[in-house]
């Protein structure tokens, strides 16, 4: 071999080992970047969805503090479709961190919590409606009970994301 072949071999073989240094150089650089990008997912899905349910739960209370007991119970059916919708949206969304996965699981409990107070703010306008007022205060101590705790999971779920 001469010295001219032998300086082309080791010159392209100096590029490759360049080339694939910085392949795996950009590679190692974007897996960070991935990796907060299913928690950023998670994030936002979780701020649309939490506003959603907010909006939600404001016009029940104004139909409960109006003395509106049929629109209560459709806003209250209405919010408990949101919530199951909410634990849909995010059951799709992969966290890429530990604390992603914790924060979804407490945003799905959260949000199976709020399905729960969707259907006893219904039960509690319904029983409204047809007069029986124990039965409708007793649906509506439970879903402040579950209420408090839901709202207490998203928080804690809010908190683990930043």
């Amino acid at each position: 071999m001469t010295g001219l072949a032998r300086y082309r071999r080791m010159y392209t073989s100096g590029r490759f080992a360049l080339l694939a240094l910085s392949f795996f150089a950009a590679v190692a650089l974007s897996l960070p970047a991935a990796a907060n990008a299913g928690d950023a997912t998670l994030r936002t899905t979780l701020a649309q969805w939490s506003h959603r349910i907010a909006l939600d739960a404001q016009g029940i209370g104004l139909s409960a503090a109006r003395r509106h007991p049929r629109r209560m119970t459709r806003r209250a059916r209405h919010f408990r479709l949101d919530a199951l919708r909410a634990r849909k949206a995010l059951a799709a969304v992969q966290p890429s961190s530990a604390r992603g996965r914790r924060a979804k699981r407490l945003a799905l409990a959260a949000f199976y919590d709020y399905a729960i107070v969707g259907r006893q703010w219904a039960l509690s306008g319904q029983a409204r409606v047809r007069g029986l007022r124990a039965a409708a205060v007793g649906h509506a101590r439970i879903a402040a009970r579950y209420a408090r705790r839901g709202s207490a999971l998203l928080l804690a779920a809010k908190r683990l994301l930043g």
